[in-house]
């Protein structure tokens, strides 16, 4: 499997540097909550065909980060925010003492579902409490994200990553549902949903120095709602980004790939490349 060339930095945070890699380039994989290295694998290896040269920092998303505070949630992204931190140092010739390069790097964000955007934003606020400005990138995907806050959706997205056979399914909807109970309890005090500010960040300049984004998302995602990632896309085409939206009706949450690979390897190639988005899709 492609993954077991990637280096462990810290818990669920995976960096893969190729033979040849070309400085300043990085793909940042955020992948949805508990998914398996078997389909993880698959996004790796495409981005390791359709850009040979770059880094690949993985960051997984697992169910016990995602109930954690921001503040310790955002202290597990240190190894990840110190290898984006290395590659810019390289990229500008900052450890050489030199003029380095007057080019921006070639840094691509790739987030999928709600355990993806979580692990995007976490990270991008601790770079810029780092670095003092926005991370600059060529341009956005989102897969099956973002999605609007409610307590059922949210109830829905954690419910996802747990095993639903008998009797352990009564265990985990216990807890899933006593758990966000307590968030909306805490949201209800006053506090922000956590996609809500999921939503905010991804578009947030302070954040994030990117005016390209592409979605995609499918019409009978049980997770996710479509509409969603819609309406965020409209938001992000009002403050003028330039957008697409690839949105299909007959895929499962985060598996685009199995029956649109073509559409989706392009729609990576042509955020990667820099490449003119062409009208947003639906199938």
């Amino acid at each position: 499997m492609f993954l077991k060339s990637f280096v462990e930095l810290g818990p669920n945070i995976l960096l893969y540097t190729p033979p040849e890699h070309q400085v300043g380039q990085l793909i940042i994989l955020c992948t949805w909550m508990g998914a398996a290295d078997k389909h993880i694998a698959k996004y790796a290896d495409i981005y390791r065909q359709k850009a040979p040269g770059a880094k690949i920092l993985l960051l997984k998303s697992v169910v016990g980060s995602m109930i954690s505070s921001y503040a310790i949630q955002r202290r597990a992204m240190r190894p990840a925010q110190q290898a984006v931190c290395q590659l810019l140092q390289e990229h500008y010739g900052l450890q050489r003492g030199g003029a380095g390069s007057n080019e921006e790097p070639r840094v691509l964000l790739h987030m999928m579902s709600n355990g993806g955007a979580n692990s995007a934003t976490n990270l991008l606020v601790d770079l810029e409490a780092r670095l003092g400005t926005p991370l600059p990138v060529v341009g956005l995907i989102c897969d099956s994200t973002p999605n609007a806050s409610s307590w059922k959706k949210t109830c829905h997205a954690f419910m996802y990553s747990f095993p639903c056979g008998f009797p352990i399914n009564l265990v985990t909807t216990a807890f899933v549902y006593a758990t966000i109970t307590l968030l909306y309890a805490w949201i209800a005090m006053g506090n922000e949903a956590p996609e809500d500010y999921w939503r905010r960040s991804v578009l947030n300049e302070k954040l994030v120095h990117c005016r390209k984004v592409c979605y995609v998302a499918s019409k009978i995602d049980k997770m996710t709602d479509w509409r969603d990632v819609v309406s965020h896309a409209a938001e992000a085409r009002k403050r003028g980004w330039v957008t697409k939206e690839v949105i299909v009706d007959d895929t499962p949450h985060c598996n685009h790939i199995s029956k649109h690979e073509k559409v989706y390897v392009k729609v990576v190639s042509d955020v990667w490349e820099g490449r003119s988005l062409q009208p947003s899709l639906q199938t």
